[in-house]
């Protein structure tokens, strides 16, 4: 999802808990993970750093652990150059350090319905973890934080005013694209991979034949259309592959 949306999530949450004092916290540790967009600047001259990408090792569990302690550092050097009072950054004491990382363990999860997952046993596996349910960050869900951020700015609600509304219609959303996804999975149970399309009725079903793959839509009501197959060896073989496919370029 993107970081407005993970921003309000934690504020809300925090503000509902009861915790309206580690807000600040909680949202600290909820959009610092998304910092990794710059980590594209070590790994592009690197391939074997591919991890270190959007998406790649800052959201598992270690680097969201390790975000946590980078974010909660980055408060105590605010403190001590003076722009923020000790009273606001260590009056939360242990406390404020368990809300930053409760944020970012809050991230990782709301980023789990969302293709194509996140590497959550990252460094010691790449591979991701997804409930596949929607399609990458949502439009419709970016929109609807920036509404809400934009409408408490004015002062036309206060979050505790409008968050009610806000909770009900960002579950209104999932509940669609989890129905969606049930009413699907009897059709797309023999996919290797089903991928969310923006219409929750719309899937791309990925099938591994061993020597191809072959792609097909899917839509919920009417059944499957298309039929496109790719080789997974052309003009070659599994053999001269093989070499080439330990290469973190490839």
């Amino acid at each position: 999802m993107d970081s407005l949306t993970h921003a309000l999530i934690a504020a809300i949450l925090a503000y509902a808990l009861g915790f309206p004092q580690l807000l600040p916290f909680v949202v600290l540790g909820a959009v610092i993970i998304d910092a990794d967009i710059l980590f594209s600047l070590l790994s592009r001259h690197h391939p074997s750093l591919y991890l270190f990408i959007h998406g790649g090792i800052a959201h598992s569990f270690a680097g969201a652990v390790v975000m946590a302690v980078l974010a909660y550092a980055g408060i105590a050097l605010v403190t001590l150059t003076g722009f923020i009072s000790p009273a606001q950054s260590w009056g939360a004491g242990p406390a404020g350090f368990a809300a930053v990382l409760a944020g970012a363990f809050l991230h990782l999860a709301m980023d789990l319905p969302a293709t194509p997952g996140i590497p959550l046993l990252a460094p010691l596996s790449d591979r991701k973890y997804a409930f596949f349910v929607l399609p990458g960050p949502s439009i419709f869900l970016m929109a609807l934080s920036l509404f809400f951020v934009i409408w408490m700015a004015l002062g036309v609600v206060t979050l505790a005013e409008g968050m009610v509304v806000y909770v009900v219609i960002f579950c209104s959303f999932l509940l669609v694209r989890v129905i969606a996804f049930c009413a699907s999975r009897p059709a797309l149970r023999g996919a290797t991979r089903a991928i969310p399309q923006v219409n929750p009725l719309r899937w791309l079903a990925l099938y591994d034949t061993g020597d191809m793959w072959t792609v097909q839509e899917y839509r919920v009501g009417s059944g499957f259309s298309g039929r496109t197959v790719y080789p997974r060896f052309k003009h070659t073989s599994k053999e001269e592959v093989a070499p080439y496919l330990a290469l973190p370029e490839v």
